[in-house]
């Protein structure tokens, strides 16, 4: 009888402990999924519609993407909207959907200055249509051994700061310039056929031409490794240093390049040039006027350089 009644407590007891293992664990988990988000940003890139960035670099100040008519403009800071080259849309967009929370490194405001989640963060806002669909804040970064480095980042609605992968700084802590299109020439060099260079100074003008894949200057074949150094050199042409001002406003025109592409139309390439200004203006990018001091005259370079 005493046996009987064992077992039964025996069983009772061991039932009560199974329910009561199985609520904490049960309890730990929900609160856990409660309180740890495992997303941060949730985004349809192909809905996406304008990104306001406002890097610290800049103190708050709104640098705005927008499609319009399905091209991307940015507004500048004189007033002005560029177009914003596709690819870096896309990769600004790519690099939102990497963020991914590893962990909580804290869930206190008093933390947010420590983590740089405050004035001196970067913000990003997306919009789908009129909806804002994501408001991330990113603060500061740490390099972890080996080579690897993340970013400290926060909802702005949110309270909790994640830790993520990366280092976001770099890529979101731009200006209005850093998308602008940056294109000066951008062209394969073999479909070259002719180069005129034209120019207020007559001993800088020539043509330079090309017959059977060898290149010609007033009718002398020039260096086959130094011409084909030199046009490798301007086929794919890229400069940050833009000029914001008006057309009106340049020097006079001093050199023009017109290139000749098979089966394309031609690139031309103009030079304002003063004392103090060396404007480049290219028909492959015809919103952009570049600071050409650095690298004009390696568009516009001497035929004596060929031999």
């Amino acid at each position: 009888m005493f046996n009987k009644n064992s077992n039964k407590f025996l069983w009772i007891f061991l039932a009560i402990l199974i329910i009561a293992v199985t609520l904490i664990f049960t309890s730990e988990s929900t609160k856990k999924e409660r309180t740890f988000r495992n997303e941060l940003v949730s985004i349809d890139t192909s809905k996406v519609s304008q990104i306001s960035i406002y890097p610290k670099s800049l103190k708050g100040e709104e640098v705005r993407i927008l499609k319009v008519d399905n091209i991307w403009k940015v507004n500048s800071d004189f007033g002005k909207q560029f177009t914003v080259p596709k690819i870096k849309v896309e990769n600004l967009l790519n690099q939102l959907l990497l963020v991914k929370p590893q962990r909580v490194a804290a869930r206190s405001k008093d933390k947010w200055k420590e983590y740089q989640i405050d004035s001196a963060s970067t913000r990003i806002e997306i919009k789908e249509g009129s909806e804002k669909v994501l408001d991330l804040m990113i603060g500061k970064f740490a390099f972890q051994q080996p080579r690897s480095m993340s970013t400290f980042v926060k909802l702005a609605s949110d309270i909790d700061i994640y830790e993520v992968e990366g280092f976001l700084d770099m890529i979101f802590n731009k200006t209005s310039n850093d998308f602008r299109d940056e294109t000066i020439i951008k062209s394969e060099r073999q479909k070259w056929n002719k180069l005129k260079f034209e120019s207020a100074n007559s001993d800088s003008s020539y043509e330079l031409v090309k017959v059977n894949n060898s290149w010609f200057v007033n009718g002398i074949k020039t260096d086959s490794t130094k011409t084909e150094n030199t046009l490798n050199s301007i086929e794919r042409l890229t400069n940050s240093n833009f000029v914001n001002k008006e057309k009106a406003a340049f020097p006079k025109l001093t050199s023009k390049l017109t290139i000749e592409v098979e089966n394309q139309n031609p690139i031309t390439i103009f030079a304002y040039q003063d004392s103090i200004n060396y404007i480049i203006e290219s028909s492959m990018n015809i919103e952009n006027y570049f600071d050409g001091k650095t690298f004009g005259n390696k568009i516009f370079f001497k035929k004596e350089t060929l031999f």
